[in-house]
Parts: C-alpha cells; structure tokens; sequence
C-alpha cells in the first residue's frame, strides 16, 4: 500500500462479530480479512479487555488463528479498566497480574501466527474531583505508578515473553469539564512514562491533535519522541470529532506519516476508526478504499 511508512494494519474490536449483529457495526459482505489483505494490510489489531477472560482468552484464539490461515499478523490492544488499570498499580494485586496476563495472550498469539506480536497499552487513568492544589501531586502519583507498571511490562517481555513487544500510547486529553487524569496525554509527559528504558511509543495522532487544541502541545512533536516510535493509531480530528476517517483533506497526518518516513520508520501503522466514523463513511470497504487511496499520494 503506496504511502505508508511502515505496515499497514486495521483496529477491530476482538468482539466485531458480534458487534456486527447487533447493528453497532456495519454489516461487511465476503471475508472482511481477504479484503484487508488484498487491500494490502498487513494485520489486524484487536481492542479487547484485560486478557483475564477465559472466554475473551479463546475468542482471541479463534480469530489470531483466522488472520494466520489469511495471511494477516496480529497487534493487540488491551484496555485495562478498575483494578487492573497502571493507575492501581502497587497497591492492587490485579494491575501487576495484568502485566502477566497481557504478556501471556500476546506470547499465545505468537506462537499461533509465527510472528512477533505488538501489545499497545495506555497510561494510567482515573477519575478526579479534588481541586487544583493537589491535583499536581495527584498526577505525579499517577505517573509514578505508571512508570513502574510499563518498566514491569518491558522486563518481563524481556526476560520471558520475547515474542512481545509492549509500546505506551499517547492518551486522548480530557474533555473541558471531564473529570478524569489520563497519563501521558501530552507527547512530553508520555517521554517521562517511557523513561530511558526500553520500550517503545504509540503516535496517536488523533489524541495528539486533540492535545494540540486542549493542552496547547506543539503542532509539531520532538525529535526525541519521534526516535521512540514504534507504532501509529492513525485517525483524523473533524470537527472536534475523534477518530475520524483518514481523507485527502487529511493534510496534517500526511505531514506526521512524512517525519516518520524520512526517519526510515518501520513499524506498524494502524488505522483506527469509530463505528461511526465507518458508518458515516458509507461501510467498511468504503471506509478503508478512501483510506487507502488518500494515503497512497503521501509517499515521498
């Protein structure tokens, strides 16, 4: 697929089956993963929960096995929620046992497609009402936590679970009046979860546009977060709307894609839309051919 730096994937809720038959997304007509291969991506990536579901745990068995025998690779994205959010980590046993849990869905998908596979994780988040004054050390509370959980993450990858590869993702900021922290929803605070240890970062360039409006961050990122790179959530911003699309008017994320290819990037770059988004799109198929033939006039 001309105009991507790096491999090309596509984001599907572990659970889109379902989700199709129950209308929340649009019905697709054939085998959607022959589609995306011949449209040229390259893997899929799976929202899905926190790896502790036996049930979730099988699913993910089936549909890793689906994309092996249609020559797909597959990137997790696991969202851990309550006590097994980094934001619980050191103080709840089920945030450490999610580090595990992660690592081991990931090295079992491994094993079933043969290929290295990419675990993308958020930050801490939490909810919060306290005022300004200790909203500072409440936040740096957070990211404390949340630099000791992906530490954790990177040493066991490293130690025991080879086959994957953990990456922090930069967060969506809040919206004004939504109460909630959310680490690492700046690119510079996000430098500081990674640390100089050796994990790699999610570019999220709708959460980073959106920071750009919300936290006033630089429309253009730094060299030092360019160097850590190692994945790509691409979906546009319209209208204060997320994960939107990707279009020919779609002109600052062709800049973004364009530093990294003259980076000589090379890792994953995933599209990730909403139902709506795909819905508003005209379906799946017309979802991704504008994508891809908006995204095949980026190359340099």
């Amino acid at each position: 697929m001309g105009g991507f730096a790096g491999l090309p994937g596509f984001k599907l809720s572990l659970d889109w089956r379902e989700q199709q038959g129950l209308g929340v997304l649009p019905p697709f007509e054939g085998d959607l993963y022959a589609f995306l291969r011949e449209a040229g991506f390259a893997y899929l990536e799976f929202g899905m929960g926190a790896c502790v579901d036996e049930r979730e745990l099988a699913l993910l068995r089936r549909e890793a096995a689906l994309c092996r025998e249609g020559g797909l690779g597959v990137a997790l994205h696991p969202y851990l929620s309550g006590a097994h959010n980094p934001a619980s980590f050191g103080e709840r046993p089920e945030a450490l046992s999610a580090v595990e849990s992660v690592l081991g869905a990931g090295s079992a998908v491994a094993a079933i497609c043969g290929v290295r596979v990419p675990v993308v994780l958020h930050p801490a988040a939490c909810s919060y009402e306290g005022d300004e004054q200790h909203a500072a050390a409440f936040r740096g509370e957070l990211l404390r936590r949340s630099r000791l959980f992906f530490a954790e993450m990177e040493r066991r990858a490293r130690t025991a679970h080879a086959s994957v590869e953990p990456v922090a993702e930069h967060q969506v900021p809040p919206a004004p009046g939504e109460r909630v922290m959310r680490i690492g929803d700046t690119y510079r605070e996000l430098l500081e979860v990674v640390g100089v240890g050796g994990l790699g970062i999610c570019w999220d360039t709708g959460h980073y546009l959106l920071s750009v409006e919300r936290h006033g961050q630089s429309e253009r990122p730094s060299d030092d977060f360019l160097r850590l790179v190692r994945r790509v959530h691409l979906h546009d911003v319209v209208d204060g709307q997320d994960h939107r699309v990707v279009s020919a008017g779609s002109h600052r994320l062709r800049d973004y894609m364009r530093l990294l290819q003259e980076r000589g990037f090379s890792g994953g770059t995933t599209l990730e839309y909403s139902a709506w988004a795909i819905r508003s799109a005209g379906g799946l198929k017309r979802a991704v051919e504008k994508s891809v033939a908006a995204i095949a006039a980026w190359a340099i």
